[in-house]
């Protein structure tokens, strides 16, 4: 006869530890938009992706994903001291007129069709500094939850090249990575995949998705210009990028690349179609897929052709992935090295990784004088930093 074993029944589906991935879902689908949209035009770009995230919705999907600056255009020109200065002017206000900001209308517009599709959206856009002293605009990608909040914005913390004479650079405030009920979702925008130390602080807050957008499929290292569209993708930066991306976090990555339509640029445009100054936009050629959390394409890349892309990512990839390659866990050599990120809104600095395990033990002396001179518990105030 066998002994009994003195063990509590094994009830997998009320464990709290199963919303450690994907929130605890067995499967979530995801979906990038990849289609074109009028160019500098906010009203007719918030129209169509009202659309394709309901449409997005309709098929199953629950986070959607827009390209970089989708919302509405990219800097395609290449302005100097020798740009001619009409056009130049004409082409910064409609540039200016295009981009968007958190709290007005325009973000209402796009919080409305996440609640009614009830999904998470992250688009990427050109957004105005809400701050009143500000015109500033930053490249940009912001986070709508089902319930249409809008949950979180990240920011280029580097604009790539002549991208800096457009715009502001991120701060601490978006080295970070939302949780929801789907999953962590982090977010990096195109030539940031190549800040290592940048990577590694988001794949340290455990992410599960990893929104990465790009403003086309280019290749940087052939062709008459700098950047040259890569139809084939055999040299586009993007593809080893987010695919080594997927590999060292574990999370499944949504490549997302812009796909425009010269047809939607405007023949009025100042500088545009035919201008020396305005001639790279053909690089916008699409190319979105999805990596799994070994860097496997889940989906082929969507090349010179507007869609809608889906993959089903289930969570038994991330948690097989983790047993064999846990990043930052049992794979990682803390005693060897160690990455420092910049506190938000505050001076000094924090150990990559959720700031609970960050408290630094030399400091506990000072915090227990501290507690006793203002006559409060100090296990409280080590209570309310691990909340925190």
């Amino acid at each position: 006869m066998s002994p009994v074993l003195n063990t509590p029944p094994r009830i997998v589906s009320r464990q709290t530890n199963r919303k450690r991935i994907l929130g605890g879902n067995d499967s979530v689908k995801i979906a990038i938009v990849q289609k074109s949209h009028p160019y500098l035009d906010r009203d007719g770009t918030l129209e169509i992706a009202c659309e394709a995230i309901l449409e997005a919705g309709q098929n199953g999907a629950q986070l959607v994903v827009f390209p970089e600056n989708w919302l509405a255009g990219y800097p395609y020109w290449s302005p100097g001291w020798n740009t001619d200065g009409a056009r130049f002017r004409q082409a910064y206000a409609d540039w200016h007129d295009a981009a968007i900001m958190a709290g007005t209308e325009d973000t209402e517009r796009l919080g409305a069709a996440a609640l009614k599709a009830g999904v998470y959206v992250a688009i990427g856009c050109n957004e105005m500094d809400p701050r009143v002293e500000s015109d500033q605009i930053y490249s940009s990608v912001m986070l709508f939850e089902p319930s249409g909040k809008h949950i979180g914005t990240h920011r280029k913390t580097m604009p790539t090249f002549q991208e800096k004479m457009f715009w502001g650079m991120g701060d601490a405030n978006d080295l970070k990575v939302f949780p929801t009920d789907i999953g962590n979702i982090g977010i990096l925008i195109c030539g940031e995949h190549s800040m290592t130390p940048l990577r590694a602080a988001l794949i340290a807050q455990r992410e599960d998705f990893h929104v990465s957008v790009w403003h086309g499929s280019f290749h940087l290292n052939k062709g008459p210009t700098l950047v040259e569209d890569d139809q084939d993708q055999s040299n586009f930066i993007g593809v080893p990028l987010s695919r080594s991306h997927a590999i060292e976090s574990g999370a499944f990555v949504a490549m997302a690349c812009t796909y425009l339509d010269p047809a939607d640029i405007p023949d009025d445009q100042p500088l545009t179609k035919g201008d020396p100054d305005f001639r790279n936009f053909n690089h916008s050629n699409g190319g979105s897929t999805v990596f799994n959390p070994m860097g496997m394409a889940m989906t082929e890349p969507l090349i010179n052709a507007p869609g809608i892309i889906y993959a089903d990512c289930p969570a038994w990839m991330r948690k097989t992935r983790a047993a064999i390659l846990d990043t930052f866990g049992h794979y990682a050599r803390p005693d060897l090295v160690q990455v420092l990120v910049r506190k938000p809104g505050m001076g000094g600095w924090r150990i990559a990784g959720p700031e609970r395990q960050q408290l630094d033990t030399r400091n506990l002396d000072a915090l227990h004088a501290a507690a006793e001179i203002n006559d409060v518990d100090p296990e409280l105030i080590l209570a309310q930093i691990e909340l925190e």
